[in-house]
């Protein structure tokens, strides 16, 4: 054990009661925690290259997240530990801007599906903006999924998601198990969902796992792995 330990380069540090530092993590805003197929990620500058994502591989403002088909990953944000599911050929950029001891949150999605589980403690706003629509969260759970050409269809699951059409600037409310489409035409319409209409979960819970383990990498280029518990 301890020559794979070595030859892995780990430094395990566990932490009881998670408190959001700005000091350890000054630039990411997110962690992957699970990857299954082709998943990618490109940093900040829109001119990198892409590179296959890993669990525990922190994000940071601005970072672009790419799905293939088939593929699924978990993205859980750092400050109030927000999940964002992300299913196959879907295409985001994690946004969070720190403010306080929180942050605003807003995934850019251009296309594909995602579920949002907000946390009950959420610090700060949590958004989906689209090129159609924007999905601002009071609620807990929603998915969201996102077509340039038809627009956006939006499954609330619990709690309230405000959806706001960016053509003409309308708003709704969607309550608990209501559907909300926006279209680029402008069409914002609300009605009670269709339980087979919602995409199916890969994922098998909404729980939010009360490990998070962090990949680091030294200035050696060793790999370390910072184990976060809490309560």
């Amino acid at each position: 054990m301890r020559t794979l330990l070595s030859q892995r380069f780990l430094n395990i540090l566990l932490i009881v009661g998670f408190v959001f530092s700005g000091t350890l993590f000054s630039q990411s805003v997110a962690v992957v925690t699970k990857v299954k197929g082709n998943v990618e990620v490109r940093r900040g500058d829109s001119g990198a290259s892409f590179n296959s994502a890993k669990a525990g591989e922190l994000l940071n403002d601005e970072d672009f997240v790419r799905t293939g088909a088939s593929a699924f990953a978990v993205l859980i944000y750092l400050d109030d530990k927000s999940m964002v599911k992300l299913k196959g050929n879907t295409n985001l950029s994690i946004r969070g801007k720190r403010v306080g001891k929180g942050l605003e949150k807003n995934l850019e999605i251009t296309g594909g599906t995602v579920k949002a589980v907000v946390s009950k403690q959420r610090r700060g706003e949590f958004k989906i903006t689209s090129p159609t629509s924007v999905a601002s969260v009071k609620g807990t759970s929603f998915w969201m999924i996102t077509n340039s050409q038809t627009g956006d269809a939006v499954y609330n699951e619990e709690g309230i998601v405000q959806l706001t059409n960016l053509a003409t600037g309308d708003i709704v409310d969607l309550l608990e198990n209501q559907t909300g489409l926006s279209t680029p035409d402008g069409g914002l319409t609300v009605s009670t969902t269709i339980a087979s209409d919602i995409p199916v979960d890969e994922d098998d819970t909404d729980d939010v796992p009360q490990e998070l383990r962090i990949i680091m990498t030294g200035p050696d280029g060793q790999e370390k792995v910072l184990i976060i518990k809490y309560n």
